[in-house]
């Protein structure tokens, strides 16, 4: 009985570790992101970090904003405050600081991430 335990406990390990891949599609609703050369007045840098807890996988239960799906709410309200229109040499970055890693080594199955956007701020 205490091998069929241990074989179950290998195949929920194996699934578990199968499962925990990470493909993140990041995008802007608004169009003010894009792929193009982009000329005008430098109005500054904008640096935007945000964290965010997760259970298993980001994508299966998060908790918080997935600011990954729709940058804009990172990169909109930070493009006001520097008084630009749009962004240059855009750099996200996403996955986990040192905190956020031993958080999540200390709680099981709750997991913690963090996302930066930055760039530099131009008025077109």
């Amino acid at each position: 009985m205490r091998r069929f335990h241990v074989v179950v406990g290998i195949v929920l390990l194996a699934a578990l570790l199968a499962l925990s891949g990470c493909m993140t599609t990041f995008a802007s609703n608004s169009g003010k992101l894009s792929y193009a050369e982009i000329e005008g007045t430098t109005e500054g840098r904008i640096h935007e970090t945000e964290g965010f807890v997760y259970i298993l996988h980001p994508e299966i239960a998060t908790l918080g904003t997935k600011y990954w799906e729709n940058l804009d709410t990172m990169v909109e309200p930070a493009l006001r405050r520097s008084g630009g229109n749009a962004v240059t040499d855009l750099e996200v970055r996403y996955g986990y600081t040192t905190v956020d890693f031993l958080l999540s080594m200390i709680v099981p199955l709750v997991n913690w991430g963090t996302i930066e956007v930055e760039g530099t701020a131009v008025t077109q």
